[in-house]
């Protein structure tokens, strides 16, 4: 098996961890949704159960899930040759909202008395995010032709 084959298949592989992780999230997340009883005094434990399940999916997960697809994309490139135009469309917003929200997110919290450190690191998902894109939007290429 040489260079190429693997670096195949370590893309396949990051990319199909990526779907596996959003996919039991999501079904995790909607049949909760859909197990949770009537709202009343006793059960509204649930819903902020649910609602921080809603956040860690936002802020965490999906993340998680695009800086896998990313990190699949910059092992093989060529795997994604014909769809470069999309790639440097969408690592280029990927880069902007992350680095944005990541900004936001470490402002409200020094505003907020967190020690800046802590801020950073717990912004971690979405700059690693934005730094993978950018390096994504920087190998993108327009395809060959033969």
């Amino acid at each position: 098996m040489d260079i190429m084959e693997m670096k195949k298949i370590a893309a396949i592989a990051f990319i199909t961890l990526g779907i596996a992780i959003v996919s039991f999230s999501s079904i995790q997340l909607i049949s909760t949704k859909l197990y949770l009883p009537p709202y009343s005094i006793q059960t509204e434990g649930r819903y902020v159960a649910y609602g921080l399940q809603v956040y860690v999916f936002l802020f965490l997960t999906l993340p998680l899930a695009v800086s896998l697809f990313l990190a699949g994309y910059l092992v093989f490139p060529p795997l994604f040759r014909r769809f470069y135009v999309a790639v440097r469309a969408l690592s280029a917003l990927l880069a902007i909202g992350g680095f944005g929200i990541a900004t936001l997110l470490v402002g409200l919290g020094i505003v907020n008395g967190i020690f800046p450190v802590l801020a950073v690191a717990g912004t971690s998902p979405f700059w690693i995010m934005a730094i993978l894109a950018t390096l994504a939007f920087k190998k993108s290429k327009p395809q060959q032709k033969a």
